[in-house]
């Protein structure tokens, strides 16, 4: 039991660090980057790219080279592989071979797919880092919304508070006789809005962190936060990197448009092993091998055989003459092996005359592969401009932004003040000061919205500048 409980103990206190952590931005990219299950699986791309690269350099480079071993039962007649005598028994045979083939040309097809192969494996090693800047990007834009959602639910404290101060001041007020009861009312009511407010922003800031913890791929009852803005203040820039500049930055830095160039010069070199298939090719190949017959035999020795071969002229008298006879033995496996063992080398040529109209095909869809691959390629260089300007346009309007919305905070700052004092002797009612409260909490909202904007779309036109993602 106490063991138990020293087990309970031990959860809850690492629980308890673990709710305390804070995520940074770039704590977020590194998990994201090593466990977001589309970046994983985009990794598996590269390897399945860099395992053609390596089966066209052993195409290229090495023989096929295959051992073959038959073992053949005969349970009839049968003749002797060797002698090709016949043989009126049940016998077994064994057939040992080893083929070897190398392809000396083949209208340099091999060659050209290699580097096609080589090409195609950059490209996704572009593709995987373009998925990675695409995966920080969504972090980016998913951590600023939960900042903003902060910074928002701090506003809505603030308000709550706010409204708190206001409503003693407005008990004192009704007490002396300065205001009505219904401006007591009034406060009341505007301090449950103001919960129902403080509800709603905590919502927010759930929903918003639960957003980043989907890509890093995190529990979702797993306890989480963000590191705040805090109370740093923004400055804002007005110096703009030309149009022409900044895409042609992007263009040089990020992987969008490398990926599409590579293979539009990989698509080349597949139009050259196609047209490569229409020559001759001409290959070595060579054999080893063996093979045991049980039935098999040699000559082991000799014997002296004496035998009729005649008659004796004039008459019946038989006439015998001795000579020697061979005697055989059955051959060992070995032996057999041994003596059986034969090799071959052949150079052939194989000229190709019709196909079935397989090898044109497959040049006009090359060439098609290689239309395909511009097409591509200019889609990706028209969407990445489009994004470049995109960015900087709404940079440009998120300064405007933020610089009037700070002007706007800044008069409904003065405004509040004002009427704070003048609330507090019973010159304005509590309606007349809720409008001017509203009005700040709004200024201070608006300005929130417009600061996260301008964090992003500064960092969003630093990185097609620089390449890096930081805020």
């Amino acid at each position: 039991m106490k063991n138990l409980a020293s087990l309970f103990l031990l959860i809850f206190t690492s629980t308890l660090v673990f709710a305390q952590e804070t995520w940074s931005f770039e704590d977020c990219v590194a998990y994201a980057l090593d466990n977001n299950i589309n970046v994983s699986q985009s990794k598996l791309n590269i390897e399945y790219a860099a395992n053609n690269v390596l089966q066209n350099k052993m195409d290229l480079y090495t023989p096929n080279i295959n051992v073959n071993v038959t073992e053949g039962f005969n349970f009839g007649n049968s003749v002797d592989p060797l002698t090709y005598q016949f043989i009126r028994q049940s016998t077994n045979s064994t057939t040992l071979g080893m083929f070897i083939d190398f392809s000396l040309f083949q209208g340099m097809s091999r060659m050209m797919n290699l580097k096609a192969s080589a090409l195609e494996l950059s490209a996704t090693q572009f593709d995987q880092m373009e998925l990675e800047n695409s995966t920080k990007l969504q972090l980016a834009n998913h951590y600023l919304n939960a900042m903003l959602a902060k910074e928002a639910l701090q506003i809505s404290q603030e308000q709550k508070i706010l409204t708190l101060n206001q409503y003693n001041n407005t008990l004192e007020l009704v007490r002396v006789g300065v205001l009505a009861k219904g401006d007591q009312y009034e406060v009341e009511a505007q301090m449950a809005n103001d919960e129902v407010n403080l509800i709603n922003a905590e919502n927010t800031l759930e929903s918003a962190l639960n957003q980043i913890k989907f890509v890093l791929q995190l529990n979702p009852f797993q306890a989480f936060d963000i590191v705040g803005l805090g109370e740093q203040d923004i400055e804002v820039e007005f110096s703009w990197t030309d149009l022409a500049v900044l895409s042609e930055n992007a263009v040089n830095i990020l992987p969008n448009v490398k990926s599409a160039e590579l293979r539009q010069k990989a698509a080349a070199y597949q139009l050259k092993v196609a047209k490569g298939s229409l020559s001759p090719t001409i290959s070595v190949s060579g054999y080893l091998g063996s093979n045991y017959f049980s039935a098999s035999q040699k000559q082991v020795g000799e014997t002296s055989v004496t035998a009729p071969v005649g008659f004796v002229s004039g008459s019946n008298d038989l006439v015998f003459a001795t000579f020697q006879q061979p005697v055989f033995g059955d051959q060992s496996f070995g032996m057999q092996v041994g003596d059986n063992f034969n090799q071959n080398v052949r150079i052939n040529l194989n000229i190709p005359i019709f196909g079935k109209w397989q090898r044109m095909i497959a040049i006009d869809n090359a060439k098609l592969g290689i239309m395909q691959s511009e097409y591509e390629l200019k889609t990706k260089q028209n969407s990445l401009n489009q994004d470049v300007f995109t960015a900087q346009t709404s940079l440009k309007a998120a300064v405007k932004q933020f610089t009037a919305n700070k002007k706007n905070l800044d008069a409904a700052t003065v405004a509040y003040s004002y009427a704070e004092e003048k609330f507090k002797f019973g010159v304005i009612n509590t309606y007349e000061f809720e409008t001017v409260k509203n009005r700040l909490v709004t200024a201070q909202t608006s300005l929130a919205q417009a600061k996260f904007e301008y964090m992003f779309r500064k960092a969003i036109v630093q990185f097609y500048e620089t390449g890096d993602l930081t805020f």
